[in-house]
C-alpha cells in the first residue's frame, strides 16, 4: 500500500502542469521566443522549428523542446543543469541518444521522448545513455521505431514507463529485472506494428511490483495461463482491441487475476467487430468470484447473452460494470443483476451499427504474415461458433409479468442506456427499493412519456435528450420529486409544453436546479410552466421558436442563468426585462444568453437597447450580439452605449412629427365618426330600440299584425283636442283603435322604448302639428322614429300624417318636416262645419286602409 500511495503521489507531481506568471525570453539564437513562468521556473519552446537545444537558465526546473527540429542531443549539453527536473523532448526527429546525452541531470524525474525516431533502421540505443539519470522516476518512449527493446537497466528508480512494444513473442524483460523492482506503472498500448504477439509466465516475471498494466492495442494473438499469476500487487489491466484474443484469452487471464490485487479489469473490444455474436460464459468469469475487483470493462464485444449464473460470480466488491456496444439480448441472466452490489451501469450503444469502410478491423495484412492470419483468423471463426451454437440453448421466454416491478441492484446509482435504439412510449413502471441518481437514457426513441415512473425517490439525474419526444404526462414525474436536473433537449416539446398552461408537467418537480429544454421547437414558454421550481438555477431554452420572454420568474430565489439564445426574439418587454433585473436583486449574480436572436434597433425598441447598455444582469456572448437597424444593415451590439446614443438622436428627430400626426389621424377620425353619428342619429337610436325588442321583449315582433291602427303624437300643450274631439270622432264614431302616451304606455318602461315600440305596433302613426309640437323634443322624438319606422321596417311605405291645428310660416318648419309638408303627407285642420265633416271621414279612411 505504501508503493501504491508513492506511485500516486509521484504521479501526481510529475504529470501536473500550471500556466501562471508567463513572459517571453530569448534564446540563445535570438530568433525564437519561448516563453519563462517564473513560478515555476519553466522554459516553454514548444512548436519553435528549434533545431539544437538552446541555452537556458542554469535555476531552470522544467523545459520543454516539444513540437521542433531537433535531431541530435550532444554530449555534456546539460553538464550545468542539475536543477531541471523536467525535460520534454517529443515530437522531435531524435534518431540516436549518445552515451552522454543527459550528462549532469543527478536529479531530472521525468524524460519525455514520445514520437521521436529512436530505433529506426534498427538502430539500438547506448547502454550506457541512461546513465546520468539516477533520479528518474518517468520515462516515455511511445510513438518511436525500436525492433528491441532499449536496455533500461541503469534507472534503478524507475516507477513509470510509457512504450509502444513491437518485440516479438518470447520477449521478457528478465534481462533487466536488476534495475525494475521499482516499476509500477507499465503502459505498453499500441498502436500495433502487425506482428502477433503473446504472453506468457515469463514475460512480466521481473516485475513483482507493477500495479498497473496497460497491453491494449498491441496485436495480441494470445495470453497464456500464469502469464499474471506472479504479479499480486497487480490493480488495473488492460488488454482491450486485442482482436486475435477473444474469450478464449479472457478465460485465460481470469484464470491468474485471484493471485492478484486487481481492482481494474478492461477486455474491451477483444473480437472482431464483424464476427458472430458471443456469449458470456461461466468459466471465464467465475474465477473473479475469488477476486475484489471494483471495475470490470467488456465493451464492444458483440456479447448477445450472459450464461445463466455467470453474473452470480461476481464479487460484492463490484462497483461498476460498462457492457456497452454489445448485442444483448433479453434472457433470464438480467434477473441476476439485482444481487450484485454495484453502483454503477453502463450497457449504452447497444445493437450499434458500424460502417466497414470506416471500422479498423484490427488485422495487418502483409506478404510475411498472412498465412499465420487466415490461420488465426479461421481458428477464431471456429471458436465463435462455438460460443454462437450455444446460445440457443440458453435462450428463456419471458413473460412481461416479470416486468411489473423493475428490481434493480440494491446499491445502483447510476444506469446508462444511451443509443440503444429503443422505441417505444414509456408507460407506468414499478421499481423495488432503491437508491438510483443517475439515469441516462438518450438518443433512443422515446416518442412519449406516459409513466408514471413509480419508486424512484433518490434520483436525482435524469436525461431523456435526443428521444423525439413529443408528449410528458402531467403525472410522469410524479414519483420522482427530487430531480435536480433534467435534460430533455432535442426533442419535440413544442407540441406539448404550450398547452401545459397550469404548469402541471413539472409540478412535482420542486427541487429541480437544472432543465435543458433546448432545441424543442418551443414557440411559447406558459406562464405558470415553472411554477413550482423555486429552486431553479439553470434554465435552457437554446435554439427554439421563443419570441416572448413570458414564463414567470419572481418566485426563482436562486436563479443563475438563462439561456434564450438562437431563438426569435426581436425585443423584450419593459415588464420582461423589469422581471429579470428584479430576478437579478434576488441572486445576485444572474447570467443570460440572448446571442443568436434577430434584436431590432428601431426607435420602437429603444427601451430594450436602454436596457442592454444599463443592465446588472450578465449578458454572456454580448459582443457576438448584433441587431438590425432601420435601414435594415446590421451592427453589433459591442458598442452598445455608441449605438444608442445614435438611436435617440434619430428617434427623437421624428417624435414631433409622429406625435403631430397621431394626433391630427385622431382628430380627424374622432370628427368623422362624430359625424356619421349625427347624421345617422334616428337611424341608430330606432336600431338600438328595435333590435334591444327583438332579443329582450317581444318574441314575435316580426308579426304582421298590428295592435293600433294609428299613433297619435301631440304636445301637451293640445292634449284638449285630442282627447275631446279626436278620440270622439275616431274611436267613438269609426270604432277605430289609436294608442295615446297618456292612457296606453307601459309604466316603468323608458319613454323612448315606449314611443318606438307603439309606433311598431300602429299601422300609421298622427302627428298633430303645433308650435308646440315643434318646441316639444319628445314629439320630435316620436316624428322621427316613425320616419325611421316608415323606412327600415315598412319598405318605404308612408305611414307618417300630418295634421296641422295652425297656420306655421314654412320658413319655421324643420327641414325633414318640409320634405314631408311638400310630398303631401298633410292635411289643415278646417274650421266650419261642412268642412269638419269631410276631414274626419278621409282620415277614418286613411287610417282603416
Amino acid at each position: 500500500m505504501e508503493l501504491v500511495v508513492i506511485v500516486v503521489h509521484t504521479l501526481f507531481l510529475l504529470l501536473c502542469t500550471c500556466h501562471q506568471d508567463d513572459f517571453e525570453i530569448n534564446t540563445i539564437n535570438k530568433k525564437p521566443k519561448c516563453s519563462f513562468r517564473i513560478k515555476k521556473l519553466t522554459v516553454d519552446c514548444t512548436g519553435k522549428n528549434l533545431t539544437r537545444i538552446p541555452n537556458f537558465r542554469k535555476s531552470t526546473k522544467t523545459l520543454i523542446l516539444a513540437n521542433n527540429q531537433i535531431q541530435d542531443i550532444p554530449n555534456g549539453i546539460f553538464s550545468s543543469h542539475g536543477a531541471l527536473e523536467v525535460l520534454d523532448l517529443s515530437h522531435n526527429n531524435l534518431t540516436n541518444l549518445r552515451s552522454y546525452s543527459f550528462k549532469g541531470l543527478a536529479n531530472l524525474l521525468r524524460l519525455n521522448l514520445n514520437s521521436n525516431k529512436l530505433g529506426k533502421k534498427n538502430k539500438t540505443l547506448s547502454k550506457n545513455c541512461f546513465k546520468y539519470l539516477p533520479k528518474l522516476r518517468h520515462l516515455s518512449l511511445k510513438g518511436n521505431t525500436f525492433t528491441k527493446f532499449p536496455d533500461i537497466s541503469s534507472i534503478r528508480s524507475l516507477q513509470i514507463l510509457n512504450a509502444t512494444v513491437s518485440f516479438i513473442n518470447g520477449m521478457t524483460f528478465y534481462q533487466q529485472s536488476s534495475s525494475l523492482e521499482n516499476l509500477a506503472y507499465l503502459d505498453l498500448s499500441g498502436p500495433s506494428s502487425c506482428k502477433p504477439k503473446s504472453l506468457n509466465k515469463h514475460t512480466f516475471s521481473a516485475l513483482p511490483s507493477l500495479l498497473y498494466l496497460d497491453v491494449s492495442n498491441i496485436d495480441l494473438g494470445s495470453i497464456m495461463k500464469e502469464t499474471f499469476s506472479q504479479m499480486k500487487y497487480l490493480q488495473y489491466l488492460d488488454i482491450s482491441y486485442n482482436t486475435r484474443l477473444g474469450f478464449v484469452g479472457v478465460e485465460n487471464v481470469t484464470h491468474d487475476l485471484p493471485n492478484t490485487s486487481i481492482r481494474v479489469f478492461k477486455f474491451q473490444k477483444i473480437v472482431p467487430t464483424f464476427s458472430m455474436n458471443q456469449m458470456l460464459m461461466i468459466d471465464q468469469m467465475k474465477p473473479l468470484n475469488g477476486t475484489k475487483i471494483r471495475e470490470i470493462y467488456a465493451d464492444s464485444n458483440r456479447i448477445q447473452l450472459v450464461e445463466i449464473g455467470a453474473i452470480s460470480y461476481l464479487p460484492n466488491t463490484i462497483e461498476k460494470i460498462s457492457i456497452g456496444e454489445n448485442w444483448l439480448s433479453y434472457g433470464s441472466y438480467i434477473f441476476e443483476l439485482q444481487k450484485l452490489s454495484t453502483k454503477i451501469i453502463n450497457a449504452s450503444f447497444l445493437a450499434w451499427s458500424h460502417d466497414p469502410r470506416e471500422e479498423d478491423t484490427g488485422w495487418c495484412v502483409s506478404g510475411e504474415n498472412s498465412m499465420e492470419i487466415d490461420k488465426t483468423f479461421n481458428g477464431c471463426m471456429s471458436d465463435h461458433g462455438t460460443q454462437v451454437s450455444g446460445i440457443t440453448k440458453h435462450l428463456s421466454p419471458l413473460k412481461l409479468d416479470y416486468f411489473k416491478t423493475i428490481n434493480l441492484p440494491k446499491n445502483l446509482k447510476e444506469l446508462y442506456y444511451t443509443s440503444c435504439k429503443l422505441q417505444f412510449e414509456i408507460p407506468k413502471l414499478n421499481f423495488s427499493k432503491n437508491v438510483l441518481e443517475k439515469v441516462d437514457f438518450s438518443s433512443n426513441i422515446f416518442y412519449s412519456l406516459k409513466g408514471p415512473l413509480v419508486n424512484l425517490k433518490n434520483l436525482i439525474y435524469l436525461d431523456l435528450s435526443n428521444n423525439f419526444c413529443s408528449n410528458i404526462s402531467t403525472v410522469f414525474f410524479s414519483g420522482t420529486p427530487n430531480i435536480k436536473t433534467l435534460k430533455l433537449q432535442n426533442n419535440l416539446l413544442g407540441f406539448i409544453l404550450p398547452k401545459d398552461k397550469g404548469g402541471e408537467i413539472f409540478n412535482h418537480l420542486v427541487h429541480l436546479e437544472t432543465i435543458d429544454l433546448s432545441e424543442n421547437k418551443i414557440s411559447t414558454i406558459p406562464r405558470l410552466l415553472f411554477r413550482s421550481q423555486v429552486n431553479i438555477q439553470n434554465i435552457h431554452l437554446a435554439s427554439n421558436l421563443i419570441e416572448r420572454l413570458h414564463f414567470q420568474i419572481e418566485h426563482m430565489v436562486n436563479l443563475s442563468f438563462i439561456d434564450l439564445s438562437n431563438n426569435a426574439i426581436m425585443f423584450l418587454k419593459t415588464e420582461e426585462t423589469d422581471e429579470l433585473d428584479k430576478a437579478a436583486e434576488r441572486s445576485g449574480n444572474l447570467t443570460t444568453d440572448l446571442s443568436g436572436n434577430p434584436i431590432q434597433c428601431t426607435c420602437n425598441n429603444i427601451n430594450f437597447i436602454k436596457w442592454i447598455a444599463s443592465t446588472k444582469i450578465r449578458l454572456k456572448n454580448l459582443k457576438s450580439y448584433s441587431c438590425l437597424l432601420n435601414n435594415q444593415t446590421k451592427t453589433t451590439l459591442k458598442h452598445r452605449n455608441a449605438l444608442l446614443k445614435m438611436l435617440e438622436k434619430e428617434c427623437s428627430t421624428y417624435l414631433g412629427l409622429i406625435l403631430a400626426t397621431v394626433s391630427l389621424v385622431v382628430l380627424f377620425i374622432i370628427v368623422v365618426i362624430s359625424g356619421l353619428m349625427y347624421r345617422y342619429r334616428w337611424k341608430l337610436r330606432y336600431l338600438y330600440f328595435m333590435t334591444k325588442f327583438k332579443f329582450n321583449r317581444r318574441p314575435n315582433l316580426l308579426d304582421l299584425s298590428y295592435d293600433y291602427d294609428a299613433f297619435v303624437s301631440y304636445a301637451e300643450e293640445d292634449q284638449h283636442f285630442v282627447h275631446e274631439t279626436f278620440l270622439t270622432n275616431i274611436e267613438e264614431g269609426a270604432e277605430l283603435r289609436v294608442c295615446l302616451h297618456k292612457r296606453d304606455f307601459l309604466v316603468g318602461n323608458e319613454i323612448a322604448a315606449n314611443i318606438t315600440d307603439a309606433i311598431h305596433r300602429s299601422r300609421k302613426t298622427i302627428c298633430i302639428i303645433t308650435n308646440h309640437f315643434l318646441n316639444s323634443y319628445w314629439c320630435m322624438f316620436e316624428f322621427n322614429m316613425a320616419r325611421m319606422e316608415s323606412i327600415y321596417s315598412r319598405d318605404g311605405e308612408n305611414i307618417v300624417y300630418l295634421i296641422f291645428l295652425e297656420k306655421i310660416p314654412s320658413k319655421t318648419l324643420p327641414l325633414v318636416l318640409l320634405e314631408l309638408v311638400q310630398s303631401q303627407s298633410y292635411v289643415e285642420f278646417p274650421n266650419d262645419e261642412y268642412g269638419d265633416t269631410l276631414f274626419w271621414e278621409n282620415l277614418k279612411k286613411v287610417m282603416s286602409d
